[in-house]
């Protein structure tokens, strides 16, 4: 295996023949927009016989904790090629990626993953989860005025990743940075379509969808507002679908239960049971994150109530893959402090309690995802029962949600 940087001159046609060998492309219409996806970030390639048959894209970005901010590594693009399955290319090329993530500022990465357990062999820790809902757009109660929208398409694409970057963020939610990767997302989407409201140049909400036929199901691919008056006014548009759409598929937004807007859901459910627009809800945790900065990570968590003091031992698995390299993972020793001005450095405090971790577990515990007792019997976290219970309080977060889709 030969590690390079990606080339376009060089390696455009071989990363595209990976991407249909994946499924990731179906036709030549889609294949224009990847040289917009791999330009919005930084590629690594190993190659065979010098061609690339594996690929792993990265993009800078940011990710809210709770009123903080952190620096983001998007692991946007894993792919491998047939001829190369079952190598460790992926897995070398990803671990080399997040290096230079942290190398760049980076303190965080987050991805979505195709199985869980593969990301695990690189400290990644699964998110929670997400709602998805299918429903009947003329089943939605909201009743509040909406105004005719723009018509958006592929065109709009600056607009709209101007639009996602200032969207209303709850805890856990991510930008992108890189614009071209929402030209590439339209690009791919089959005759996508966007329907929004400016306030002169400026798009401020506004969904992005993909029709499936006359009757849908019309999945939504993008959702960005500011406000709830602006989400109530996107819902309400939806609801005007419902005279022809018999399905919208539909991410739930954070600031909302979305089953308190739907007009009998258990009747919808039942009544729709052998359609191809069955009204369902489901759950899955589809991304996963890890810590790449400990130090500042643990630093945007400022809890009010009781102190709490402990020794971290961590272990990360990149520390045997990046062996030798001049970064190679957070695994170590660390005295945490969490507290209205909450920290971590180095070392080994005498006579405080101790906490073992895996950096994937670790990171679940720090982003709110499952507590520390919870995690205890489940993931790679051991530490004594009482300073569980405490940590159980002190990072007690809302639901963590991306809201961008990569």
């Amino acid at each position: 295996m030969t590690i390079r940087s990606y080339d376009e001159d060089r390696d455009l046609k071989a990363i595209e023949r990976i991407w249909f060998e994946c499924g990731w492309l179906e036709n030549s219409r889609q294949a224009a927009y990847l040289k917009d996806f791999l330009a919005a970030g930084d590629c690594l390639t190993a190659t065979i016989d010098d061609t690339a048959e594996c690929a792993v894209h990265v993009s800078p970005g940011a990710l809210q904790y709770v009123d903080e901010q952190l620096e983001l590594c998007a692991v946007t693009a894993v792919t491998t090629s047939r001829v190369a399955r079952k190598q460790g290319f992926a897995r070398e090329l990803t671990a080399r990626q997040l290096a230079r993530g942290a190398d760049d500022g980076a303190e965080i990465a987050a991805l979505g993953m195709f199985e869980q357990g593969f990301y695990d062999q690189l400290g990644f820790g699964t998110g929670s989860y997400e709602h998805e809902f299918t429903f009947d757009p003329a089943t939605l109660t909201v009743d509040v005025p909406f105004r005719p929208p723009s018509r958006l398409d592929r065109g709009n694409w600056r607009d709209i990743h101007a639009s996602l970057a200032k969207r209303l963020r709850g805890h856990g939610g991510c930008v992108l940075r890189p614009s071209y990767l929402i030209k590439a997302e339209l690009g791919f989407s089959e005759d996508g379509f966007g329907l929004g409201y400016f306030d002169g140049s400026d798009l401020t909400h506004f969904f992005w969808g993909e029709p499936r036929g006359e009757h849908g199901p019309y999945r939504i691919h993008f959702l960005a507002y500011r406000d709830a008056e602006q989400l109530m006014e996107l819902l309400a548009l939806m609801r005007s679908l419902g005279d022809q759409v018999s399905s919208i598929v539909l991410l739930e937004p954070p600031e909302v239960q979305l089953q308190d807007l739907l007009d009998r859901p258990f009747r919808a459910r039942r009544n729709t049971r052998a359609s191809a627009h069955a009204n369902q809800h489901r759950s899955i945790a589809f991304w996963q994150a890890r810590v790449l900065d400990v130090e500042a990570c643990v630093a945007v968590r400022h809890w009010p109530g009781d102190e709490v003091d402990f020794n971290l031992v961590l272990t990360d698995p990149l520390s045997e893959i990046l062996a030798g390299e001049a970064w190679s993972g957070v695994a170590g020793e660390y005295v945490v402090h969490v507290g209205a001005d909450s920290s971590a450095r180095s070392g080994f405090e005498a006579g405080l309690p101790v906490l073992h971790a895996g950096v994937g577990a670790f990171t679940r515990l720090w982003l709110g995802v499952v507590g520390a007792s919870a995690l205890a019997l489940s993931d790679e976290l051991t530490g004594p029962t009482e300073l569980l219970g405490r940590l159980d309080e002190a990072l007690c977060l809302p639901p963590a949600r991306t809201t961008w889709d990569f």
